[in-house]
């Protein structure tokens, strides 16, 4: 060997055990008899050891206490060395220096010597973990454009960087389901016009669904979002759907795409409305109940402190009677007709309660023109004396005490007050009448 090539083959070892000590991935060299002549410094320590001469002239059963992996490495390098094939790419678990669990990318390859013959073999693992969660979680998303679960109207899978809709699946369409879309732009309208709120979260996502805003909050940080709303189906009927939207990247292409879900929440949406109305209004006349007619009007009293307001205590006449002389049956019904009366009287923005047995509350918001209670007031009274109580002769009324802010009061309980003194009054001069705070 001459001088030149002897520099050469020096410069090319100085190099190798360069890259052995740098490189990120895990390299080793064995021989034909599994014996470790080389490895690189990523190499040593997923094996779990510490320096080069952990590992050099030694074989698998000497490095690793897994005694299973070491007879799996062995038995590669066999399959290796008699089939004269290089194995490639093929997925293995590893663990990182701490232990823990990782995947790799292995590619083993054959090394010759001048005769020819196999004198060793080279191993490189690349770590891709990342890589491969992230194909795992692409191709896991991707299944459910094959199998849609029963509650998923339908699922569209979109190319943002291409702008087109790659796929899309629908179910249940008997029943009524969502729109087929050929396009972005259509599947974009068809939403838009189909969501009963415009201005809900979901209606301006879609209105703003463009290649350019979508590639902006992906590089913001953005990759998931779940809307609510009522949207009119194909057949007409309105129901709870839920969407979740999903960026992915497409581990094929490179392309960013997106996951859009549309899920039937119909059900769960009427139960917990359910709830929520058990837990706010009154069983029976489905008013305010109490505790919400009661901190209604204390918020109102706080955002609107500028505002006049009235607070009407309304109360039955000879209730007792009723209910003794009909049964409770009967007093429910009625106390159901006061309520009727009481919702078609106030507007939508006053608060309107039941606090208890045929005591009612209503606070009227704004009022304007003082003249208005009076009117108001004997419309109620009128209505209540005129509920039919079936072929008795009983003679049920209401009293009425009205108190105002902020002349009587800036709190509840000092209008509560006030208006309690008047119905009072009410009462003591003959019932069925209505009565001011003095």
């Amino acid at each position: 060997m001459g001088m030149n090539e002897k520099k050469s083959e020096l410069l090319i070892q100085e190099a190798f055990q360069t890259m052995l000590r740098n490189t990120e991935d895990m390299i080793f060299v064995k021989d034909v008899d599994s014996v470790y002549v080389a490895a690189s410094l990523a190499w040593i320590k997923m094996a779990g050891k510490e320096t080069l001469e952990d590992v050099i002239n030694k074989t698998d059963l000497e490095i690793f206490e897994d005694e299973n992996l070491a007879e799996r490495y062995r038995k590669d390098d066999k399959k290796l060395l008699a089939e004269g094939k290089d194995l490639v790419d093929y997925m293995e678990p590893i663990t990182d220096e701490d232990g823990h669990a990782r995947y790799g990318s292995t590619s083993k390859y054959l090394l010759y010597g001048p005769d020819g013959k196999p004198n060793g073999i080279l191993g490189i693992t690349k770590d891709i973990t990342r890589d491969y969660i992230i194909k795992q979680h692409y191709q896991k998303e991707l299944s459910c454009l094959f199998e849609l679960p029963e509650d998923v109207y339908a699922i569209s899978y979109i190319d943002v960087d291409s702008w087109r809709v790659i796929s899309q699946r629908r179910q249940n369409i008997e029943e009524g389901t969502l729109q087929l879309c050929h396009t972005v732009e259509e599947l974009c309208q068809a939403a838009v016009e189909s969501i009963k709120d415009e201005a809900c979260p979901a209606a301006q996502f879609y209105r703003d669904f463009t290649p350019e805003n979508l590639c902006r909050l992906y590089a913001e940080g953005n990759s998931y979002w779940r809307f609510e709303y009522e949207r009119e189906m194909t057949n007409g009927d309105v129901r709870w759907v839920e969407n979740e939207v999903k960026f992915l990247a497409n581990v094929e292409s490179g392309h960013l795409c997106i996951m859009l879900k549309a899920k039937d929440i119909h059900e769960e949406k009427k139960e917990e409305q359910h709830i929520i109305t058990a837990a706010k209004f009154d069983g029976m006349t489905m008013l305010l109940n109490r505790d919400t007619t009661m901190n209604s009007i204390r918020d109102v009293l706080i955002r609107e402190r500028n505002g006049e307001h009235a607070l009407f205590m309304i109360d039955i006449d000879n209730f007792k009677v009723l209910n003794d002389t009909l049964g409770h049956q009967a007093g429910d019904e009625f106390l159901s007709a006061v309520a009727g009366i009481l919702h078609e009287g106030f507007r939508d923005t006053d608060v309107v309660g039941r606090i208890g047995g045929d005591e009612f509350f209503a606070l009227m918001r704004n009022i304007g023109d003082v003249r208005k209670l009076a009117v108001k007031a004997t419309s109620l009274l009128e209505g209540i004396s005129k509920i039919d109580v079936g072929p008795v002769d009983l003679q049920v009324s209401g009293s009425i005490g009205i108190s105002m802010y902020p002349e009587d009061g800036r709190t509840l309980e000092e209008l509560y007050t006030k208006a309690d003194n008047a119905l009072y009054e009410a009462k003591r001069h003959g019932k069925n009448r209505f009565v001011f705070s003095k």
